[in-house]
């Protein structure tokens, strides 16, 4: 564990060969699911730090976790799920992440591996179930089991850390933006697009989203670049991902003055400093519309 544990900034460029690095693990019932090392800051053993209960109107979320002097929301996968929630200490590990520059930890019965998959590898299921954004098969005990890659941003929407976007959208948008240059958006999360089209409603912006980098991709190429006045990607999407569409923009002598714009769940250090060395111009968490009405402002209208 120490050796996972000591390593997770430094273990992905993953995106440079075109694969993701998933961390598997087990929940309380035995059912093998991942999440996006990119998304994980550390692997903690629950036993060794500090929880305290809280009062909460959900079994989703366990308690308060201290982990690096900072309080941390616990959430229960099983409880989420729609399984019977263990106890907290019957689960070995908390995979600590941050989503949104919020700290969240999830409870786990145990890891299995660390593994990567080309984003062709992994079925895009979010449109049959909201709790599940892919499906991918991996190795346990030589035998290939089926591993569910859960859906953050539908997590957070149930725990009501985030919203539709609606009230945001009303109180930051406070002026239209009048510009005739069209706004390209990639984003596989229904839950983020349905915030988007609402944003970009309120600017009064032309836009065109997809729902992922090949289909922005394709688009761009078919447009004007001159008439193009943003790209704004996601990271984690099937097929081509937010890295790639980043690096097609700003490597391409026909596109790299277009600005590009991250628009992500995962703002850890690591990821950020990812899109850095690609040259995006501007990065934001998924439901800032503050920012993200700043940055539109900025690039869209300079």
């Amino acid at each position: 564990m120490s050796g996972i544990s000591g390593s997770v900034e430094q273990m992905t460029q993953a995106h440079l060969r075109n694969v993701q690095q998933l961390a598997v693990f087990y929940t309380g019932h035995k059912n093998i699911y991942a999440i996006n090392i990119a998304k994980v800051k550390a692997f903690i053993i629950t036993e060794e730090v500090a929880i305290n209960d809280t009062p909460r109107d959900t079994n989703v979320i366990a308690g308060i976790a201290t982990i690096r002097g900072e309080p941390v929301t616990l959430i229960n996968l099983d409880a989420w799920l729609g399984l019977p929630a263990l106890e907290v200490k019957d689960y070995k590990l908390i995979i600590f992440c941050e989503f949104n520059h919020k700290k969240i930890g999830f409870l786990v019965k145990d890891m299995i591996d660390i593994v990567e998959k080309t984003t062709q590898e992994l079925r895009h299921t979010e449109e049959t179930n909201s709790k599940i954004t892919y499906t991918t098969y991996v190795k346990v005990n030589n035998k290939d089991e089926l591993c569910t890659v859960f859906n953050a941003e539908q997590l957070l929407r149930d725990i009501h850390w985030t919203n539709d976007g609606e009230d945001e959208v009303r109180k930051y948008v406070d002026a239209k933006l009048e510009s005739s240059k069209v706004i390209l958006a990639a984003e596989d999360s229904g839950v983020a697009r349905e915030v988007l089209n609402k944003f970009f409603k309120q600017t009064g912006v032309r836009f065109e989203i997809y729902s992922n980098g090949e289909l922005l991709i394709k688009r761009l190429e078919e447009l004007n670049p001159n008439d193009i006045g943003m790209v704004l990607t996601d990271i984690e999407m099937p097929g081509t991902d937010g890295y790639q569409v980043a690096s097609y923009v700003k490597n391409n002598k026909k596109f790299e003055h277009i600005p590009v714009i991250v628009n992500s769940s995962m703002t850890t250090d690591a990821v950020r400093g990812k899109m850095n060395k690609i040259g995006v111009d501007g990065f934001v968490g998924k439901t800032d519309i503050s920012t993200l009405f700043e940055l539109t402002k900025r690039h869209l209208l300079h």
